[in-house]
This record gives structure tokens, sequence and C-alpha cells, in this order.
């Protein structure tokens, strides 16, 4: 079943351009937890920023960080003791060039939003994992 869900959900993704607040990293992980879950962890930061800047301010707000990983730790519970134990679901954060991001496991790749629609990174760019069930 997760992984019918998770290609539906991937492909709605698919072709959607970055856009701060709307079709970022947070909001990919967001929505695929609010799908699982019934409960959209950050609901109340969607379409609440329109860049980086504002994203962090919200961030350390609701959080009282602006580490993407621990910030995401206080949302989702500890990540997994190792990250690479990722699962077909599970949300990541991943090592990119701008820093961390999060992702979604796709089984053999970790799937983030860039600048044309989802990219696929290796699985070694996990650097955390949080189980979502």
């Amino acid at each position: 079943m997760t992984a019918v869900l998770l290609d539906r959900y991937l492909r709605s993704w698919r072709h959607r351009s970055f856009a701060w607040g709307d079709a970022d990293c947070v909001r990919l992980a967001a929505g695929w937890v609010a799908l699982v879950t019934g409960r959209d962890p950050v609901a109340a930061t969607a379409g609440r920023y329109a860049g980086c800047r504002e994203a962090l301010r919200l961030m350390v707000a609701a959080t009282g960080t602006a580490d993407l990983v621990t910030a995401t730790s206080v949302i989702l519970g500890p990540p997994l003791e190792s990250p690479l134990a990722a699962r077909l679901g599970d949300v990541v954060a991943i090592s990119t060039p701008a820093g961390p991001a999060l992702g979604l496991c796709a089984g053999d790749a970790v799937v983030a939003p860039g600048p044309a629609g989802l990219v696929a990174r290796p699985l070694t760019a996990i650097i955390a994992s949080w189980r979502i069930r």
C-alpha cells in the first residue's frame, strides 16, 4: 500500500517547480506526512513564506532552532539511529551544496524538490531519517 500511495504522491510532485512555501522540501515532506497520518505537522506555515529568510524565521519560531535536522526532530520525533536505515516512504534529510534539505526515501534513491521538479539523490546523501507510519 505504501508503495502505491508514495508513487501517486510523487507523481503529483514530479514536475512542480521549486517555490518557497508551496513546493519546497518542507512542503513535500509535510504533505506526505499528512497523507499517511492525516495530520500536516506544519500546516500553519503553508504559504506564509516566500523565501529562505522567512522560512527560517518561521522554523525558529515554531521549533526554537535554525537547524533543519533539529527542527524536523522537534516536529517528527527523534531520527532513526542509523540514517541509512530509511525505508520506502520515510522522511529524510539530505546533504546538498546549499545545505540540508528534506526529501522522501523512494527505495533506491531520495527524491526532493528541484528547480523544475523532483530530483533524485543517492541514499548516501542521507544525513538523518524519520520513520513515518
